[in-house]
Protein backbone atom coordinates (compact mmCIF):
# COMPACT_ATOMS: atom_id res chain seq x y z
CA UNK A 1 0.00 0.00 0.00
CA UNK A 2 2.85 2.38 0.87
CA UNK A 3 4.55 1.69 -2.47
CA UNK A 4 1.31 2.30 -4.33
CA UNK A 5 0.89 5.70 -2.65
CA UNK A 6 4.47 6.66 -3.54
CA UNK A 7 3.97 5.66 -7.18
CA UNK A 8 0.73 7.63 -7.32
CA UNK A 9 2.44 10.70 -5.89
CA UNK A 10 5.26 10.44 -8.43
CA UNK A 11 2.72 10.08 -11.24
CA UNK A 12 0.75 13.16 -10.12
CA UNK A 13 3.90 15.28 -9.76
CA UNK A 14 5.10 14.16 -13.20
CA UNK A 15 1.81 15.06 -14.86
CA UNK A 16 1.68 18.44 -13.17
CA UNK A 17 5.19 19.12 -14.40
CA UNK A 18 4.10 18.16 -17.92
CA UNK A 19 1.26 20.68 -17.73
CA UNK A 20 2.78 23.93 -16.42
CA UNK A 21 -0.47 25.79 -17.10
CA UNK A 22 -2.01 23.82 -14.23
CA UNK A 23 0.92 23.69 -11.83
CA UNK A 24 -0.76 26.16 -9.48
CA UNK A 25 -4.33 24.88 -9.88
CA UNK A 26 -6.24 25.45 -6.65
CA UNK A 27 -7.42 22.47 -4.62
CA UNK A 28 -10.47 23.20 -2.42
CA UNK A 29 -9.85 22.98 1.32
CA UNK A 30 -10.67 19.59 2.80
CA UNK A 31 -10.28 17.78 -0.53
CA UNK A 32 -7.23 15.96 -1.89
CA UNK A 33 -6.19 15.00 -5.41
CA UNK A 34 -6.19 11.20 -5.78
CA UNK A 35 -5.38 10.99 -9.49
CA UNK A 36 -4.60 13.35 -12.32
CA UNK A 37 -4.27 12.73 -16.05
CA UNK A 38 -3.35 14.84 -19.07
CA UNK A 39 -6.14 14.47 -21.64
CA UNK A 40 -4.62 16.75 -24.29
CA UNK A 41 -2.28 19.75 -24.28
CA UNK A 42 -3.96 22.26 -22.00
CA UNK A 43 -6.64 19.79 -20.84
CA UNK A 44 -6.37 17.80 -17.62
CA UNK A 45 -8.71 15.59 -15.64
CA UNK A 46 -8.41 14.89 -11.93
CA UNK A 47 -10.40 13.40 -9.07
CA UNK A 48 -10.83 14.95 -5.63
CA UNK A 49 -11.84 13.03 -2.50
CA UNK A 50 -12.81 13.77 1.09
CA UNK A 51 -13.28 11.37 4.00
CA UNK A 52 -15.80 13.07 6.33
CA UNK A 53 -18.43 13.35 5.08
CA UNK A 54 -17.26 11.26 2.14
CA UNK A 55 -17.16 12.98 -1.23
CA UNK A 56 -15.88 12.23 -4.74
CA UNK A 57 -15.54 15.03 -7.30
CA UNK A 58 -14.38 14.67 -10.91
CA UNK A 59 -12.97 17.76 -12.62
CA UNK A 60 -11.82 18.66 -16.11
CA UNK A 61 -9.81 21.87 -16.35
CA UNK A 62 -9.37 23.41 -19.81
CA UNK A 63 -6.74 26.09 -20.39
CA UNK A 64 -7.62 29.04 -22.65
CA UNK A 65 -4.85 27.96 -25.05
CA UNK A 66 -6.11 24.36 -25.41
CA UNK A 67 -6.91 23.38 -29.02
CA UNK A 68 -10.34 22.03 -28.10
CA UNK A 69 -13.95 23.16 -28.43
CA UNK A 70 -17.07 22.69 -26.31
CA UNK A 71 -20.08 21.36 -28.18
CA UNK A 72 -23.70 20.66 -27.28
CA UNK A 73 -24.87 17.23 -28.45
CA UNK A 74 -28.54 16.28 -28.71
CA UNK A 75 -29.58 12.76 -27.72
CA UNK A 76 -29.95 10.56 -30.81
CA UNK A 77 -29.76 13.74 -32.94
CA UNK A 78 -33.53 14.20 -32.62
CA UNK A 79 -35.66 16.26 -30.26
CA UNK A 80 -38.61 13.85 -30.30
CA UNK A 81 -37.68 10.84 -32.38
CA UNK A 82 -38.65 7.20 -31.79
CA UNK A 83 -38.16 5.74 -28.31
CA UNK A 84 -35.79 5.84 -26.63
CA UNK A 85 -35.62 9.61 -27.07
CA UNK A 86 -32.85 9.94 -24.51
CA UNK A 87 -29.31 8.59 -24.90
CA UNK A 88 -26.44 7.85 -22.54
CA UNK A 89 -23.75 10.51 -22.21
CA UNK A 90 -21.08 7.90 -22.95
CA UNK A 91 -22.85 6.99 -26.21
CA UNK A 92 -23.05 10.63 -27.30
CA UNK A 93 -19.37 11.06 -26.47
CA UNK A 94 -18.34 8.05 -28.53
CA UNK A 95 -20.34 8.92 -31.62
CA UNK A 96 -18.85 12.42 -31.84
CA UNK A 97 -15.37 11.16 -30.86
CA UNK A 98 -15.08 13.41 -27.84
CA UNK A 99 -12.22 13.65 -25.36
CA UNK A 100 -14.46 14.39 -22.36
CA UNK A 101 -18.16 14.83 -21.71
CA UNK A 102 -20.69 15.56 -18.98
CA UNK A 103 -24.46 15.23 -19.13
CA UNK A 104 -26.35 18.34 -20.19
CA UNK A 105 -29.91 19.65 -19.94
CA UNK A 106 -32.79 18.54 -17.74
CA UNK A 107 -35.55 16.36 -19.22
CA UNK A 108 -39.22 17.24 -19.31
CA UNK A 109 -42.02 14.75 -18.78
CA UNK A 110 -41.85 13.90 -22.50
CA UNK A 111 -38.09 13.24 -22.16
CA UNK A 112 -37.31 16.15 -24.46
CA UNK A 113 -34.87 18.84 -23.28
CA UNK A 114 -36.39 21.47 -21.01
CA UNK A 115 -34.26 24.22 -22.53
CA UNK A 116 -33.03 25.20 -25.95
CA UNK A 117 -30.27 23.61 -27.98
CA UNK A 118 -28.11 25.36 -30.58
CA UNK A 119 -25.22 23.47 -32.17
CA UNK A 120 -23.24 23.63 -35.38
CA UNK A 121 -25.18 26.69 -36.55
CA UNK A 122 -28.54 24.91 -36.23
CA UNK A 123 -31.24 25.90 -33.74
CA UNK A 124 -32.57 22.45 -32.85
CA UNK A 125 -34.90 23.72 -30.12
CA UNK A 126 -35.77 27.16 -28.77
CA UNK A 127 -35.23 28.06 -25.08
CA UNK A 128 -37.90 27.62 -22.42
CA UNK A 129 -39.13 30.18 -19.93
CA UNK A 130 -38.44 27.88 -16.96
CA UNK A 131 -34.66 27.96 -17.05
CA UNK A 132 -31.58 29.60 -18.48
CA UNK A 133 -28.93 28.59 -21.01
CA UNK A 134 -25.23 27.80 -20.94
CA UNK A 135 -23.82 29.28 -24.15
CA UNK A 136 -20.46 28.90 -25.88
CA UNK A 137 -19.31 31.89 -27.92
CA UNK A 138 -17.72 31.63 -31.34
CA UNK A 139 -14.52 32.71 -29.59
CA UNK A 140 -14.85 29.82 -27.12
CA UNK A 141 -15.96 31.97 -24.17
CA UNK A 142 -18.75 30.79 -21.85
CA UNK A 143 -21.79 32.70 -20.59
CA UNK A 144 -25.02 31.93 -18.77
CA UNK A 145 -28.38 33.64 -19.13
CA UNK A 146 -31.17 33.96 -21.63
CA UNK A 147 -30.68 33.14 -25.31
CA UNK A 148 -32.52 35.55 -27.58
CA UNK A 149 -33.71 34.32 -30.97
CA UNK A 150 -36.17 35.19 -33.73
CA UNK A 151 -37.75 33.42 -36.70
CA UNK A 152 -39.84 34.65 -39.63
CA UNK A 153 -41.39 33.42 -42.88
CA UNK A 154 -41.91 36.25 -45.40
CA UNK A 155 -44.15 35.60 -48.44
CA UNK A 156 -43.99 37.74 -51.59
CA UNK A 157 -46.75 40.07 -50.32
CA UNK A 158 -44.38 40.97 -47.46
CA UNK A 159 -46.88 39.95 -44.75
CA UNK A 160 -44.45 38.17 -42.37
CA UNK A 161 -45.34 35.22 -40.18
CA UNK A 162 -43.38 35.27 -36.91
CA UNK A 163 -42.46 32.06 -35.07
CA UNK A 164 -43.18 31.53 -31.38
CA UNK A 165 -41.02 28.40 -31.08
CA UNK A 166 -38.87 25.86 -32.90
CA UNK A 167 -39.28 22.12 -32.27
CA UNK A 168 -41.21 22.64 -29.04
CA UNK A 169 -44.79 21.83 -28.06
CA UNK A 170 -47.31 23.93 -30.03
CA UNK A 171 -47.56 27.43 -28.59
CA UNK A 172 -51.08 28.76 -27.96
CA UNK A 173 -51.93 31.50 -30.48
CA UNK A 174 -48.43 31.19 -31.96
CA UNK A 175 -46.73 29.51 -34.92
CA UNK A 176 -44.27 26.71 -34.21
CA UNK A 177 -41.62 25.66 -36.71
CA UNK A 178 -40.73 21.96 -36.91
CA UNK A 179 -37.64 20.83 -38.80
CA UNK A 180 -36.18 17.41 -39.53
CA UNK A 181 -34.24 17.77 -36.27
CA UNK A 182 -37.52 17.34 -34.39
CA UNK A 183 -37.99 13.82 -35.72
CA UNK A 184 -39.60 12.09 -38.70
CA UNK A 185 -43.16 13.14 -37.83
CA UNK A 186 -45.12 15.72 -35.87
CA UNK A 187 -47.27 14.19 -33.12
CA UNK A 188 -49.44 16.58 -31.10
CA UNK A 189 -51.99 16.08 -28.33
CA UNK A 190 -54.36 18.71 -29.72
CA UNK A 191 -55.61 19.62 -33.17
CA UNK A 192 -53.27 21.75 -35.32
CA UNK A 193 -53.24 23.26 -38.79
CA UNK A 194 -50.03 22.54 -40.68
CA UNK A 195 -48.27 24.08 -43.69
CA UNK A 196 -45.40 22.14 -45.22
CA UNK A 197 -42.41 23.53 -47.09
CA UNK A 198 -39.19 22.43 -48.79
CA UNK A 199 -35.84 24.20 -48.64
CA UNK A 200 -34.88 25.33 -52.13
CA UNK A 201 -31.80 27.54 -51.84
CA UNK A 202 -29.64 26.79 -50.09
CA UNK A 203 -30.76 23.22 -49.78
CA UNK A 204 -30.16 21.26 -46.58
CA UNK A 205 -30.65 22.29 -42.98
CA UNK A 206 -31.79 25.70 -41.79
CA UNK A 207 -28.78 27.60 -40.48
CA UNK A 208 -29.01 30.46 -38.02
CA UNK A 209 -28.28 33.83 -39.62
CA UNK A 210 -28.98 32.52 -43.14
CA UNK A 211 -32.00 33.42 -45.30
CA UNK A 212 -33.41 30.34 -47.03
CA UNK A 213 -35.68 30.32 -50.08
CA UNK A 214 -38.42 27.76 -49.38
CA UNK A 215 -41.33 26.42 -51.39
CA UNK A 216 -44.72 25.99 -49.71
CA UNK A 217 -46.07 22.56 -50.71
CA UNK A 218 -49.45 22.30 -49.01
CA UNK A 219 -51.76 22.75 -46.04
CA UNK A 220 -53.56 20.09 -44.02
CA UNK A 221 -55.48 19.73 -40.80
CA UNK A 222 -54.24 17.35 -38.12
CA UNK A 223 -57.06 16.46 -35.70
CA UNK A 224 -56.28 15.52 -32.11
CA UNK A 225 -55.12 11.92 -31.82
CA UNK A 226 -54.69 11.48 -35.58
CA UNK A 227 -51.73 9.95 -37.38
CA UNK A 228 -48.67 12.19 -36.97
CA UNK A 229 -47.83 14.32 -40.00
CA UNK A 230 -44.51 13.53 -41.68
CA UNK A 231 -41.88 16.27 -41.52
CA UNK A 232 -40.07 16.63 -44.88
CA UNK A 233 -36.41 15.67 -44.53
CA UNK A 234 -35.55 18.46 -46.97
CA UNK A 235 -37.69 21.13 -45.26
CA UNK A 236 -40.14 21.42 -42.40
CA UNK A 237 -43.63 22.36 -41.31
CA UNK A 238 -45.32 25.28 -39.59
CA UNK A 239 -48.06 24.38 -37.12
CA UNK A 240 -50.62 26.61 -35.44
CA UNK A 241 -53.79 26.57 -33.39
CA UNK A 242 -56.69 29.04 -33.18
CA UNK A 243 -55.62 32.44 -34.55
CA UNK A 244 -52.26 31.06 -35.68
CA UNK A 245 -54.09 28.36 -37.65
CA UNK A 246 -56.05 31.09 -39.43
CA UNK A 247 -52.78 32.75 -40.46
CA UNK A 248 -51.67 29.50 -42.10
CA UNK A 249 -55.02 28.99 -43.86
CA UNK A 250 -54.86 32.54 -45.16
CA UNK A 251 -51.32 32.02 -46.47
CA UNK A 252 -52.29 28.84 -48.30
CA UNK A 253 -55.40 30.49 -49.75
CA UNK A 254 -53.28 33.33 -51.14
CA UNK A 255 -50.85 30.83 -52.66
CA UNK A 256 -53.67 28.87 -54.30
CA UNK A 257 -55.26 32.02 -55.74
CA UNK A 258 -51.86 33.24 -57.04
CA UNK A 259 -51.96 36.35 -54.87
CA UNK A 260 -48.51 35.33 -53.63
CA UNK A 261 -45.86 33.00 -54.94
CA UNK A 262 -45.51 29.51 -53.50
CA UNK A 263 -41.97 30.56 -52.65
CA UNK A 264 -41.08 32.55 -49.55
CA UNK A 265 -38.04 33.44 -47.48
CA UNK A 266 -37.42 31.87 -44.08
CA UNK A 267 -34.88 33.13 -41.57
CA UNK A 268 -33.78 32.16 -38.06
CA UNK A 269 -31.54 34.42 -35.97
CA UNK A 270 -29.94 33.85 -32.57
CA UNK A 271 -27.94 35.96 -30.19
CA UNK A 272 -24.87 37.36 -31.91
CA UNK A 273 -21.64 35.55 -31.20
CA UNK A 274 -23.18 32.35 -29.78
CA UNK A 275 -22.03 29.11 -31.41
CA UNK A 276 -23.41 26.45 -29.02
CA UNK A 277 -26.04 26.54 -26.29
CA UNK A 278 -27.94 24.13 -24.04
CA UNK A 279 -30.31 24.51 -21.11
CA UNK A 280 -29.32 24.63 -17.46
CA UNK A 281 -30.26 26.32 -14.17
CA UNK A 282 -29.70 27.95 -11.87
CA UNK A 283 -26.70 30.21 -12.31
CA UNK A 284 -24.60 29.28 -9.27
CA UNK A 285 -21.96 32.01 -9.23
CA UNK A 286 -21.47 35.30 -11.04
CA UNK A 287 -18.53 37.69 -10.74
CA UNK A 288 -17.03 35.64 -7.91
CA UNK A 289 -20.10 35.39 -5.67
CA UNK A 290 -23.07 33.06 -5.16
CA UNK A 291 -25.88 33.87 -7.56
CA UNK A 292 -29.09 31.86 -7.26
CA UNK A 293 -32.45 32.03 -5.54
CA UNK A 294 -32.42 29.87 -2.42
CA UNK A 295 -35.48 27.67 -2.06
CA UNK A 296 -36.61 25.36 0.73
CA UNK A 297 -36.73 22.20 -1.38
CA UNK A 298 -34.69 19.04 -1.79
CA UNK A 299 -33.28 20.15 -5.13
CA UNK A 300 -31.69 23.26 -3.64
CA UNK A 301 -30.87 22.30 -0.06
CA UNK A 302 -30.58 18.52 -0.33
CA UNK A 303 -27.22 16.88 -0.94
CA UNK A 304 -27.57 15.56 -4.48
CA UNK A 305 -25.27 14.40 -7.27
CA UNK A 306 -24.41 17.55 -9.27
CA UNK A 307 -23.11 18.46 -12.73
CA UNK A 308 -21.51 21.92 -12.90
CA UNK A 309 -19.74 24.14 -15.41
CA UNK A 310 -17.50 27.03 -14.36
CA UNK A 311 -15.19 29.60 -15.96
CA UNK A 312 -13.17 32.71 -15.15
CA UNK A 313 -11.92 35.89 -16.88
CA UNK A 314 -8.58 34.21 -17.64
CA UNK A 315 -10.44 31.89 -20.02
CA UNK A 316 -10.17 28.67 -17.99
CA UNK A 317 -13.14 26.33 -18.13
CA UNK A 318 -14.19 23.67 -15.62
CA UNK A 319 -16.45 20.64 -16.11
CA UNK A 320 -17.32 19.17 -12.70
CA UNK A 321 -19.38 16.27 -11.42
CA UNK A 322 -20.10 15.49 -7.77
CA UNK A 323 -21.14 11.93 -6.93
CA UNK A 324 -23.93 11.53 -4.39
CA UNK A 325 -26.45 9.26 -2.66
CA UNK A 326 -23.66 6.85 -1.77
CA UNK A 327 -23.20 7.16 2.03
CA UNK A 328 -20.01 5.10 2.12
CA UNK A 329 -18.23 6.96 -0.70
CA UNK A 330 -19.91 10.26 -1.66
CA UNK A 331 -22.89 12.08 -0.16
CA UNK A 332 -23.36 14.81 -2.79
CA UNK A 333 -23.73 18.58 -2.37
CA UNK A 334 -26.33 21.27 -1.83
CA UNK A 335 -26.46 24.05 -4.41
CA UNK A 336 -24.69 26.37 -1.96
CA UNK A 337 -21.89 23.82 -1.50
CA UNK A 338 -21.69 23.36 -5.26
CA UNK A 339 -21.32 27.12 -5.75
CA UNK A 340 -18.56 27.24 -3.14
CA UNK A 341 -16.81 24.30 -4.83
CA UNK A 342 -16.67 26.17 -8.15
CA UNK A 343 -15.31 29.26 -6.41
CA UNK A 344 -12.64 27.19 -4.64
CA UNK A 345 -11.61 25.64 -7.97
CA UNK A 346 -10.93 29.12 -9.35
CA UNK A 347 -14.15 29.86 -11.22
CA UNK A 348 -15.83 33.25 -11.02
CA UNK A 349 -18.93 32.25 -12.99
CA UNK A 350 -20.79 28.98 -13.21
CA UNK A 351 -24.08 27.21 -13.81
CA UNK A 352 -25.77 24.00 -12.70
CA UNK A 353 -26.79 21.34 -15.23
CA UNK A 354 -29.01 18.28 -14.77
CA UNK A 355 -28.06 16.35 -11.63
CA UNK A 356 -29.27 13.43 -9.56
CA UNK A 357 -29.00 10.11 -11.37
CA UNK A 358 -28.21 12.00 -14.60
CA UNK A 359 -24.80 13.17 -13.30
CA UNK A 360 -22.20 11.50 -15.52
CA UNK A 361 -18.54 12.22 -16.30
CA UNK A 362 -17.12 10.52 -19.39
CA UNK A 363 -13.50 10.33 -20.57
CA UNK A 364 -12.80 8.83 -23.98
CA UNK A 365 -16.24 7.25 -24.11
CA UNK A 366 -15.97 5.55 -20.69
CA UNK A 367 -17.86 6.59 -17.57
CA UNK A 368 -15.29 7.46 -14.89
CA UNK A 369 -17.58 8.64 -12.08
CA UNK A 370 -20.14 6.50 -10.24
CA UNK A 371 -23.70 7.45 -11.28
CA UNK A 372 -26.15 7.21 -8.40
CA UNK A 373 -28.96 5.19 -10.03
CA UNK A 374 -28.73 1.52 -9.05
CA UNK A 375 -29.99 -1.73 -10.53
CA UNK A 376 -31.49 -4.03 -7.90
CA UNK A 377 -33.00 -7.50 -7.93
CA UNK A 378 -36.74 -7.47 -7.34
CA UNK A 379 -38.40 -10.91 -7.25
CA UNK A 380 -37.45 -12.77 -10.39
CA UNK A 381 -36.56 -9.59 -12.26
CA UNK A 382 -34.53 -6.43 -12.03
CA UNK A 383 -35.40 -2.79 -11.46
CA UNK A 384 -33.61 0.56 -11.52
CA UNK A 385 -34.00 2.95 -8.59
CA UNK A 386 -32.59 6.34 -7.66
CA UNK A 387 -31.27 4.85 -4.42
CA UNK A 388 -31.25 1.34 -2.94
CA UNK A 389 -33.41 0.51 0.07
CA UNK A 390 -31.88 -1.27 3.08
CA UNK A 391 -31.49 -5.00 2.46
CA UNK A 392 -31.96 -4.85 -1.32
CA UNK A 393 -29.70 -6.94 -3.55
CA UNK A 394 -27.81 -4.30 -5.56
CA UNK A 395 -26.48 -5.42 -8.95
CA UNK A 396 -24.56 -2.24 -9.69
CA UNK A 397 -24.73 1.42 -10.61
CA UNK A 398 -26.40 2.35 -13.89
CA UNK A 399 -25.76 5.23 -16.30
CA UNK A 400 -29.01 7.08 -16.96
CA UNK A 401 -29.87 8.14 -20.53
CA UNK A 402 -30.21 11.93 -20.79
CA UNK A 403 -31.42 14.59 -23.24
CA UNK A 404 -28.09 16.13 -24.20
CA UNK A 405 -24.40 16.31 -23.38
CA UNK A 406 -21.69 18.94 -23.21
CA UNK A 407 -18.60 17.50 -24.88
CA UNK A 408 -14.97 18.47 -25.39
CA UNK A 409 -13.69 17.75 -28.91
CA UNK A 410 -10.44 18.61 -30.73
CA UNK A 411 -10.73 21.78 -32.81
CA UNK A 412 -9.27 19.98 -35.81
CA UNK A 413 -11.33 16.82 -35.85
CA UNK A 414 -10.45 13.94 -38.14
CA UNK A 415 -13.30 13.04 -40.47
CA UNK A 416 -14.37 9.54 -39.43
CA UNK A 417 -17.70 7.72 -39.66
CA UNK A 418 -19.95 8.42 -36.65
CA UNK A 419 -20.69 5.64 -34.19
CA UNK A 420 -24.36 4.57 -34.27
CA UNK A 421 -25.98 6.13 -31.17
CA UNK A 422 -27.16 2.88 -29.57
CA UNK A 423 -23.94 0.87 -30.03
CA UNK A 424 -21.41 0.47 -27.27
CA UNK A 425 -22.05 0.76 -23.55
CA UNK A 426 -20.20 1.73 -20.44
CA UNK A 427 -18.22 -0.92 -18.62
CA UNK A 428 -19.57 -3.17 -15.90
CA UNK A 429 -23.19 -3.37 -14.80
CA UNK A 430 -24.08 -0.19 -16.65
CA UNK A 431 -24.28 -2.30 -19.81
CA UNK A 432 -27.05 -4.51 -18.46
CA UNK A 433 -30.11 -2.39 -17.87
CA UNK A 434 -31.78 0.72 -19.25
CA UNK A 435 -31.83 3.20 -16.39
CA UNK A 436 -34.92 4.63 -14.74
CA UNK A 437 -36.49 7.86 -15.95
CA UNK A 438 -35.92 11.06 -14.00
CA UNK A 439 -39.57 11.76 -13.18
CA UNK A 440 -39.17 11.17 -9.43
CA UNK A 441 -35.59 12.32 -8.94
CA UNK A 442 -35.31 15.48 -6.80
CA UNK A 443 -31.80 16.14 -8.10
CA UNK A 444 -33.16 16.11 -11.65
CA UNK A 445 -36.06 18.51 -10.88
CA UNK A 446 -39.33 16.73 -11.66
CA UNK A 447 -41.65 19.07 -13.50
CA UNK A 448 -38.89 21.51 -14.31
CA UNK A 449 -39.31 23.67 -11.20
CA UNK A 450 -35.79 25.04 -11.34
CA UNK A 451 -35.14 28.05 -9.07
CA UNK A 452 -33.65 30.44 -11.61
CA UNK A 453 -32.61 34.05 -11.21
CA UNK A 454 -32.99 35.59 -14.66
CA UNK A 455 -30.60 38.52 -15.10
CA UNK A 456 -31.55 41.70 -16.91
CA UNK A 457 -29.94 41.77 -20.37
CA UNK A 458 -27.01 44.13 -20.77
CA UNK A 459 -27.84 47.64 -21.94
CA UNK A 460 -28.06 47.89 -25.69
CA UNK A 461 -28.25 44.15 -26.35
CA UNK A 462 -31.95 44.06 -27.18
CA UNK A 463 -31.59 47.07 -29.43
CA UNK A 464 -28.68 45.46 -31.23
CA UNK A 465 -30.66 42.28 -31.89
CA UNK A 466 -33.64 44.31 -33.14
CA UNK A 467 -31.34 46.25 -35.48
CA UNK A 468 -30.01 42.98 -36.90
CA UNK A 469 -33.61 41.79 -37.40
CA UNK A 470 -34.57 45.04 -39.16
CA UNK A 471 -31.60 44.78 -41.52
CA UNK A 472 -32.36 41.10 -42.21
CA UNK A 473 -36.04 41.83 -42.89
CA UNK A 474 -35.08 44.65 -45.25
CA UNK A 475 -32.89 42.26 -47.24
CA UNK A 476 -35.70 39.68 -47.23
CA UNK A 477 -38.24 42.25 -48.46
CA UNK A 478 -35.95 43.42 -51.27
CA UNK A 479 -35.29 39.87 -52.42
CA UNK A 480 -38.97 38.95 -52.39
CA UNK A 481 -39.84 42.12 -54.28
CA UNK A 482 -37.37 41.19 -57.02
CA UNK A 483 -38.76 37.65 -57.08
CA UNK A 484 -42.33 38.90 -57.49
CA UNK A 485 -41.31 41.40 -60.21
CA UNK A 486 -39.48 38.73 -62.16
CA UNK A 487 -42.53 36.44 -62.03
CA UNK A 488 -44.85 39.22 -63.25
CA UNK A 489 -42.52 40.03 -66.16
CA UNK A 490 -42.23 36.41 -67.19
CA UNK A 491 -45.96 35.84 -66.89
CA UNK A 492 -45.41 32.55 -65.10
CA UNK A 493 -48.11 31.66 -62.57
CA UNK A 494 -47.00 30.67 -59.08
CA UNK A 495 -46.08 27.03 -58.70
CA UNK A 496 -48.43 25.21 -56.31
CA UNK A 497 -47.57 21.71 -55.12
CA UNK A 498 -49.95 19.27 -53.49
CA UNK A 499 -47.63 16.27 -53.47
CA UNK A 500 -46.61 16.54 -49.82
CA UNK A 501 -46.91 13.10 -48.17
CA UNK A 502 -49.61 14.34 -45.84
CA UNK A 503 -51.58 15.89 -48.72
CA UNK A 504 -51.69 12.65 -50.68
CA UNK A 505 -54.05 11.16 -48.10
Amino acid sequence: MGLARVLMAVMVVGLIGANPAFADSPVPAGLRVVNRAAVAPGVERFTLERDKPPLVVNVARIAPTAAVSLRAVLSNDAVAGPDPIVERTSSMCRRVHCLLAVNGDFAGGDEQPLGGLLTGGELLRTPSTSQLQLSVGKDGSLSAGELDWSGTLVPTDLAPLTFAGVNVAPVAEGLTLYTAAYGPALATTGAVTVVGFRNIEPAGRLVVGQTTLVEIVGLWEQPAGSTPSPIPADGGVLAGQDSAAELLRSLWSRVQSAQVSSRALLRLDAQAGVAESLGGSPILIRDGARWFADAANDFTRGRQPRTLVGWNPAGEKLLVTVDGRQPDTSVGMTLAEAADLLLALGATDGINLDGGGSTTFVAGGTVVNTPSDVAVRRGDGEAVQHIASPGQDVIGHVERPVTSALVVVPKNEVSVPPVPPQTGTAAGDQALILAARASTDPGSVPGGGVPALVPVPADGFGGALRLIAVIANTVVAAALGLLALRRRRSGDPPTVHTDHPAMAA
